[in-house]
Formats: C-alpha cells, structure tokens, sequence
C-alpha cells in the first residue's frame, strides 16, 4: 500500500465515522507527535544556526586524534581525520533539509497541477497524464533518482531536484482524486454557470479544497526525501567532500565499522529518528485534515 493510498482511504472513511458517533471530537495531540515536533525543531535548529551547538571545525580536525570513542568532549567520536563527528552531523543538516524541502517543493508543485488538471480536466488529457504518472510509479525512485542525477550532474541540488521527480506522482495521484471528488460539487457547477473559465475554477474552487491532505502527504514526503538523499550521498551521487552532508557522513565510516562503529550507527539513529518524527507529524496531520 502506498502512501497516497493511505490518504485517499483515510478521506473517504472520515464522514462515515463522523456519521457513526454523532458528533465529531477532536483527540489531544498523541505524546509521539509531541517528541517528533521536538526532534524536528532540533534538526531545523541545526541548520539554521550550527554554532550554538558546537564549536568545532566541520571540516578541519587539528590536532585532534583520530577514531575517538564518543566522550563527554565528543558526543559521537571524531572520525579518521580527527574532525568531530557531532559537529559534521549538526553541519549536515543544513544541506540534508534543504536538499529534502526542495524536493518535496518540486514533487508538490509539478504533481498536484498534473493531478489537479488531469482531476478536473478529465477526458484524453486525463488518460494521457494519468499514463505518465504511471510510468514513473514503475520504475524504482532510487534507480530513477541515480539515473536523473547523471544526467544533471553530481551535487545536492541536483540530487534533490532528481528526488523530487520520483515524487511527481505520489502528490499527482493524490491531487486527481481530491479534484475528481471536488469537480462533482454542486458549488463547483455554480461556479462555471456564473461563467467561471476551467483555470478561475481550478485556482479558487478546486485547489483550496483540494490542499490540505496535499500538504499533510509533503510532511510525509519530507522524511521520504532526507532517506532518498542520503541513500544518493551514502552512494556517492550527493554533496561532494568535505562538506558535510550525513549520507556522506555514513558513507566515510562504513570501512571504521569494525573499529570505530560510532561513525555509522550514531549518524544513522540521527537519520532514523528525524524521519520517523516526519512521518508521525504527517500521520498526524493526516487525521486531523480527514
């Protein structure tokens, strides 16, 4: 089951459990989303202001030694060239959100005006961009992304532009069926009697109707993207060295993994848990807006 179709389930069911209890109550905020926002703010922290965080070089080691164990001087061990693991990780973040909220800004404008258009437009433009959405839900989003990516070029743009593609049609799939429920309302056929053209109809009927599980689907997608990302850095196809970027981060200790495991495993909780926290805000905005 794919994440769109978790949406588009949660929307058709929403009215029938609001029918069921009468009345519609709305729950506290669940002490996950809680941790998760907090997680978020931290890693947001990170990128926006570095230096509160640590005082070490990202990139310059000095004099320190090599494959330290994580100590109270460094929380995650410095790696092979004395640089301060932590402190690479807090730099990273920067490019690793950045990277993620420009893809999921490509993904979000380019699939919810396809899905959009082809939801209300319906006919033959309908087949015809519904059958390319299809073609990209085909193909594996790393091999797309990595085949995308050597067209452009190595680099963290570039990577997030091709993480972005991969996800047109999660956002495009969405979008149609939003605007496909949408299209049939009665206020929908008042607005093209009142002589609405089919884009005055589109931008003030269908589209504000039509966006909050969008929105709700990008905060999911944000996480998606940071793995995306990373698995692109890890490989090599990401921000070129030193610069931090935490795929490449985990990428540098994987060949220390038997001596100096702290190089991967404490970047990749780091990874783990922001994406989580992405993914349980998401859900939880989803019950909100269904």
């Amino acid at each position: 089951m794919s994440i769109t179709d978790v949406f588009t389930r949660g929307q058709g069911a929403g009215p029938h459990r609001a029918r069921a209890h009468g009345t519609r109550t709305r729950p506290g905020i669940p002490p996950a989303t809680v941790v998760s926002a907090l997680v978020l703010l931290i890693a947001i922290a990170w990128a926006l202001v570095p230096g509160l965080f640590t005082h070490y070089d990202p990139n310059d080691g000095g004099d320190t030694p090599a494959l330290l164990a994580p100590s109270l001087e460094h929380w995650f061990g410095t790696d092979q060239t004395g640089r301060d693991a932590f402190t690479r990780v807090v730099y990273g973040a920067s490019q690793s959100l950045l990277a993620a909220l420009v893809a999921v800004g490509v993904g979000l404008v380019l699939g919810t005006t396809i899905g959009l258009i082809a939801g209300t437009r319906r006919g033959w433009l309908d087949d015809v961009l519904m059958r390319l959405v299809d073609v990209l839900l085909s193909i594996p989003a790393i091999l797309l992304s990595l085949s995308i990516v050597v067209v452009l070029g190595f680099g963290t743009i570039n990577a997030a532009i091709a993480v972005g593609v991969t996800a047109i049609a999660q956002f495009a799939r969405l979008a149609r069926s939003q605007a496909v429920q949408i299209n049939t309302s009665d206020f929908v056929a008042a607005a093209y009697g009142s002589g609405g053209t089919f884009f005055s109809v589109l931008v003030r009927h269908i589209l504000p109707n039509s966006i909050s599980p969008v929105l709700s689907l990008a905060v999911l997608q944000i996480g998606s993207a940071i793995l995306q990302i990373s698995t692109l850095g890890f490989l090599g196809y990401g921000t070129p060295p030193p610069t931090p970027e935490w795929g490449l981060i985990i990428a540098e200790g994987r060949n220390f993994v038997a001596t100096a495991w702290w190089l991967t495993v404490l970047p990749g909780i780091v990874v783990m848990a922001i994406v989580l926290a992405t993914h349980q805000i998401g859900n939880t905005l989803r019950k909100v807006t269904s």
